[in-house]
């Protein structure tokens, strides 16, 4: 349980460090704004256990623990926030996104705010 805490913790610490310098940064060529991490994750944040969840799916293939409203928060985050999420890694957004269409964790839903 510590190890899985101490890792979590890790995840949180350099996603907050990589947000906060991404989160002023405006792409080149594009008129919009980077939205900030707060923004990005609310949608993870607000199902109790998805942050964990995705940390499981992501850096342990365990793909069990993606319920459905943890899907359904992962299919509403923006194209936008996957790299400030995961920065150099542009496939997570795609293996998260298939897994929960595989497990049929994933309804219809409207396109994301950001």
């Amino acid at each position: 349980m510590e190890a899985r805490t101490s890792k979590t913790l890790m995840f949180w610490l350099v996603v907050t460090c990589i947000a906060a310098a991404a989160a002023s940064v405006v792409p080149l060529g594009s008129a919009e704004e980077t939205p900030d991490l707060g923004a990005c994750i609310s949608s993870l944040t607000s199902v109790e256990g998805c942050i964990e969840a995705i940390d499981k799916a992501v850096s342990d293939k365990n793909f069990g623990e993606l319920k459905k409203a943890c899907c359904q928060a992962i299919t509403l985050l923006s194209d936008n926030c996957w790299p400030i999420v995961f920065p150099d890694q542009p496939l997570v957004p795609f293996l998260l996104k298939t897994v929960c269409k595989l497990l049929g964790n994933v309804e219809k839903v409207a396109a994301a705010p950001y």
